[in-house]
């Protein structure tokens, strides 16, 4: 696995989260955003984010689906967030033969970057985490071929405005896609390029998350 990610704020606190975990044959990996903006969303992302590492670790040892974690996540986050407060979040995991099982709820929708160029996106699978009760999510299954990745990243790229109003948006990031190798890093920073360009303020929180996958020696260096 080829892993890069780069997290920037829009003010002194962010509301964004992301994290990786490596387990026995698999990297585990997540990426999310609470609503709101300032030190609000900054607190209920610290819980979300502690309270993360210990599900998935926990997960991981015994091998559930990233559904699970997800129901589990959303279980400890009911009774603490208030009415005007929720989360979208991606759970997942690739396997070191290249399988890969992901959860979406209400996030963004993480793309997948195949060797022939073209670019798929995973839907929502579940509602988002800590408004309804009794929610369910269900995990989707895809393989990664060699040179392989997948891109997740918040809604501060996508909705990234010009002067004149227009956001950067899906068709943004798969024309730097199109034109980036399949490298974690150069194309976490291509993006983070791209978006700056584009719009010369950011009114949210950025956060992209690359993991690509090889099936023989790892180019690069993972962070």
């Amino acid at each position: 696995m080829d892993v890069h990610a780069i997290s920037i704020p829009s003010r002194a606190f962010t509301g964004d989260f992301w994290f990786t975990h490596r387990a026995a044959d698999r990297t585990w990996f997540a990426i999310g955003d609470v609503a709101g903006k300032g030190l609000p969303a900054a607190l209920v992302m610290a819980m979300i984010q502690e309270e993360l590492e210990h599900r998935i670790a926990s997960c991981a040892r015994a091998g559930c689906n990233p559904a699970t974690t997800m129901s589990r996540l959303h279980e400890f986050l009911l009774p603490l967030l208030p009415r005007n407060r929720f989360a979208t979040a991606v759970i997942g995991w690739i396997c070191d033969d290249g399988g890969a099982k992901i959860v979406n709820a209400g996030h963004c929708p993480p793309l997948i970057v195949r060797a022939d160029g073209s670019v798929a996106a995973i839907s929502s699978t579940g509602p988002v985490v800590g408004v309804i009760e009794q929610s369910s999510w269900s995990a989707g299954a895809f393989t990664l071929g060699d040179g392989e990745m997948i891109v997740l990243y918040t809604d501060g790229v996508t909705e990234a405005a010009s002067c004149d109003e227009r956001e950067f948006g899906r068709e943004g990031i798969e024309a730097v896609l199109r034109s980036t190798p399949p490298r974690a890093h150069a194309v976490t920073s291509a993006l983070v390029a791209a978006v700056r360009k584009h719009s010369n303020e950011r009114a949210d929180d950025l956060t992209i998350l690359a993991l690509s996958w090889f099936s023989g020696v790892t180019p690069g260096k993972s962070t």
